[in-house]
């Protein structure tokens, strides 16, 4: 156990036997612990560097440190040599996937065929995640029972995740549903207009994307990329979505609207066209057209009727 913070076996004993008994001097030490007094000597100079051991000032010439601000100390120090051992290993890590791509690029790449296939491979790599978990999300979807209880996991063990879905879910309550129930476990959610590609990156190393559109075709096909310059690209794209993307809120709640809002939203939500707003509102195109686009735009939708719709949805109207 004493290995933790850089002691050998001597040192162990030494330090042990004069917490016992803080009269007993190097050569009585080197007596009980059949050792030759000068590795008892080198084992003690060692115990004085780490601040175990310190001067005693009497004839017995040293004595044992409080156990709680000695090995604290040096608790602390190893952990700070692994800290800096930590980011040597990514740094080295960094290398090693250098390498790996100039000797064998196509390691880089792995292709996956099929929906089923794809899915097993996110379960995969959410199963594997340390750190983080970035996903942008958009329909259609494939049978997703698989990746929750995986980010569920993950979220268990303290993983980060983020998600930014497609305002297109706002249509779907059995997706808002899986999205609740995983921002209940902790997943931070938020919705945008625009996605341009589905995307799945786990600890800003490892990626998969579709390079098809359609889930359901025979030939759906997505890759898992490697750490590169292609998944620092990707996480760079997330975090720039992410930017923009408004927070979708994990229950329905009702913002504070003027009347003037609220009576466009429930317009909206019936179909009314912008002439007939106008004239049943008696405001201006350029105050039509302003107040719209800051309602899309807090929805997260698209278009006005979906505006309208979600705006029901969740209670605004």
């Amino acid at each position: 156990m004493w290995d933790a913070i850089g002691l050998d076996v001597l040192e162990e004993r030494i330090y042990r036997l004069l917490l016992r008994d803080p009269r007993c001097s190097v050569e009585e030490c080197a007596r009980r612990l059949e050792a030759s007094p000068d590795a008892v000597q080198a084992s003690v100079d060692r115990l004085m560097e780490l601040g175990l051991l310190e001067s005693s000032g009497d004839r017995y010439g040293l004595r044992a440190a409080d156990p709680r601000i000695g090995l604290g100390g040096a608790i602390r120090r190893r952990r700070a040599e692994l800290d800096r051992l930590t980011l040597e290993a990514d740094e080295l890590a960094a290398s090693f996937q250098e390498g790996l791509l100039r000797a064998d690029p196509e390691r880089v790449i792995e292709v996956v065929e099929g929906s089923a296939a794809a899915g097993r491979r996110v379960g995969e790599l959410l199963a594997g995640a340390s750190k983080e978990v970035l996903a942008l999300d958009a329909p259609p979807y494939a049978a997703s029972g698989t990746s929750i209880s995986a980010e569920g996991s993950a979220l268990a063990r303290g993983v980060r995740c983020r998600a930014i879905y497609s305002s297109a879910v706002l249509d779907l309550p059995a997706k808002l549903d899986e999205i609740r129930q995983m921002m209940s476990l902790g997943e931070q959610s938020r919705v945008h207009a625009n996605l341009p590609i589905k995307l799945v990156l786990v600890d800003g190393t490892t990626a998969l994307l579709p390079l098809t559109g359609n889930e359901e075709g025979i030939r759906f096909t997505s890759v898992v990329v490697r750490h590169s310059a292609l998944t620092d690209a990707l996480v760079a794209l997330f975090e720039t979505l992410w930017r923009e993307a408004a927070p979708l809120a994990g229950t329905p709640s009702v913002p504070t609207l003027d009347a003037v809002d609220r009576q466009i939203l429930e317009l909206l939500a019936v179909g009314m066209k912008d002439e007939a707003i106008l004239r049943h509102l008696g405001i201006s195109e350029r105050t039509l057209r302003r107040r719209i686009a800051s309602l899309l735009g807090r929805l997260g939708a698209t278009g006005r009727f979906q505006a309208g719709v979600q705006a029901a949805r969740r209670g605004w109207i």
